[in-house]
């Protein structure tokens, strides 16, 4: 497909996806060097005011701060002309312009003068849509649609207190990346599409706006919506995470509004047995006819999904309390430093300066810590228990903020010298074995996970107990990288053992003992028919 040039800035170089309002293309962002997200919408000058509308809107988008929400960059008008192909990472002008071909126009035509369009940029998100992996793995593990769900609901919280909604809750509207971590896109730009909408160009007359396989009934009756029909659409979206279709199918248009208004919706229980009966209960609510039977916030939601798994079973380790100083409250006097006194100033500097580490976003903290790291290693030493402590945060934050290759790197030495220092199973060297194998399995290399979990354990049941409930942890760890290496059989050998140890520690109805049985459950279905019968 050929590449394309918008407003002289962007280098359009491959669709990511096309519908019937927009088309939305990998580019390069030539001022700031970086890829985006552009998306181009269809048609929309034959509209008055249209471009203006569309701006307010993604101005108010981009005003919403979270993680889980796609940072909007840019939103204006720019001339958009097809690259000249034999210099397509200059932008074309008059005399180089070339007849594109129809065939690799991305949808944008094929008429090579310039002609003026309305674009967003965008974050652009690595990873799959929910559509995309609903597709190829539905019904998905309750444990990942719970946190999916507890995501999402961060994200509708933000923007509902800004007064935004989404309006197209949809499993095409949001995307995973390989952490697992959720990023909703197109906020306020469905409003945009429904003032469009009521102008009658882009939609023909009667048309409503949204998708309607997760369309409330209100928005199905063309009635002004409020929070509480994106909290409907995200019941719908669970429903078909948790059972492999939404509530009503993806029938005919007519028949699914008629179905989301006037018919009841069964229970994703009728579908997967293996549902708890209060996960039921909050899809059934979501999915209430009337908005006042629904919960009324999506904080509400998420307090129940809270209640219901309380502790996530794919979040990082949390960094450890910070050690305490060295015994002197003031450092020793190192070369290179004028006194004891000078140095005990810089070290009180330093430790003032990590006091706001845990309220800063990932980014923030790794930008902070690179800075702290080489004073450290002046003042007290590379292996000094203050000098180590900041490198362990260091090797977290660049995991949480997506520089996994980066953490696995730095917690291969730290292990190294935790070990050379204090050995393999003080505390200190246990945790940064413990976080070495979970980065490495985020890193998309879940069997030498195993291998580091496997060869941790004996050493973690050694210093905390075996029936301690981190080393409990750590054997449900190690299930869940044994069976992401493909090796479900065993998987499945290590939750069958590990279960009656939580349920004695921690009692039956344990959240984690219940998702212990979730996970055997998906790894049981996982196994080959040799590997369940032999």
């Amino acid at each position: 497909m050929g590449e394309w040039w918008l407003a002289g800035r962007y280098r359009l170089i491959e669709v990511l996806g096309s519908g019937g309002m927009a088309v939305v293309w990998r580019a390069w962002d030539t001022q700031m060097r970086r890829f985006v997200a552009v998306k181009l919408l269809r048609d929309v000058f034959g509209v008055p005011g249209a471009a203006d509308r569309f701006a307010r809107e993604a101005r108010t988008a981009g005003t919403l701060t979270s993680p889980h929400i796609v940072t909007v960059y840019d939103f204006n008008t720019g001339v958009l002309r097809p690259a000249d192909p034999d210099a397509p990472h200059s932008p074309p002008t008059a005399a180089t312009r070339k007849r594109a071909d129809p065939a690799e126009t991305g949808g944008l035509g094929h008429d090579p003068e310039p002609r003026e369009v309305v674009y967003v940029t965008m974050e652009l998100v690595p990873g799959k849509s929910l559509a995309e992996i609903a597709a190829a793995e539905a019904p998905l593990p309750l444990p990942r649609v719970l946190n999916w769900a507890r995501q999402l609901c961060d994200a509708l919280e933000v923007a509902h207190e800004a007064g935004v909604l989404h309006r197209d809750i949809k499993p095409a509207n949001i995307m995973a990346n390989d952490r697992g971590v959720l990023k909703v896109l197109d906020f306020g730009i469905a409003r945009f599409m429904k003032t469009l909408a009521a102008g009658g160009t882009l939609t023909r007359p009667g048309a409503v706006l949204g998708t309607a396989a997760y369309m409330s009934p209100e928005q199905a009756n063309g009635a002004e919506a409020d929070p509480r029909s994106d909290l409907y659409s995200t019941g719908c979206l669970v429903y078909e995470l948790l059972t492999g279709l939404p509530p009503f199918g993806f029938g005919d248009v007519p028949s699914l509004l008629f179905r989301h208004v006037h018919v009841a919706p069964d229970s994703p229980a009728r579908v997967r047995d293996d549902l708890p009966d209060a996960v039921c209960d909050l899809v059934l609510r979501l999915l209430a006819k009337n908005p006042d039977d629904r919960p009324q916030s999506a904080t509400e939601v998420r307090r129940i999904l809270d209640a219901l798994a309380p502790n996530p079973p794919d979040q990082p380790p949390a960094p450890p309390d910070r050690p305490p100083p060295p015994e002197s409250t003031h450092a020793q006097a190192r070369p290179g430093t004028s006194s004891g006194a000078q140095a005990g100033a810089q070290a009180e500097a330093l430790a003032r300066a990590l006091e706001d580490l845990p309220n800063l976003q990932a980014s923030d903290a790794v930008a902070l810590l690179r800075r702290l790291l080489p004073d450290h290693v002046r003042l007290f030493g590379h292996d000094h228990p203050r000098t180590l402590s900041v490198r362990d945060d260091l090797a977290y934050h660049l995991g949480k903020s997506g520089d996994r290759q980066t953490a696995v790197r730095l917690l291969r030495q730290l292990v190294s010298d935790y070990g050379y220092m204090y050995g393999a199973e003080h505390p200190g060297t246990l945790r940064v074995r413990r976080n070495l194998a979970y980065w490495t399995a985020k890193s998309g290399n879940p069997q030498a996970a195993a291998l580091l979990l496997r060869d941790l354990l004996p050493d973690y049941a050694d210093v905390h107990g075996p029936l301690d409930p981190e080393t409990l942890k750590v054997r449900r760890e190690l299930a869940l990288c044994t069976g992401r290496s493909g090796n479900a059989h065993e998987a499945v050998q290590l939750l069958r053992a590990l279960i009656p140890d939580l349920a004695q520690v921690l009692g039956a109805q344990h959240r984690s003992v219940v998702t212990a049985r979730e996970e055997l459950s998906y790894w049981e279905n996982r196994m080959t028919p040799s590997q369940s019968t032999g």
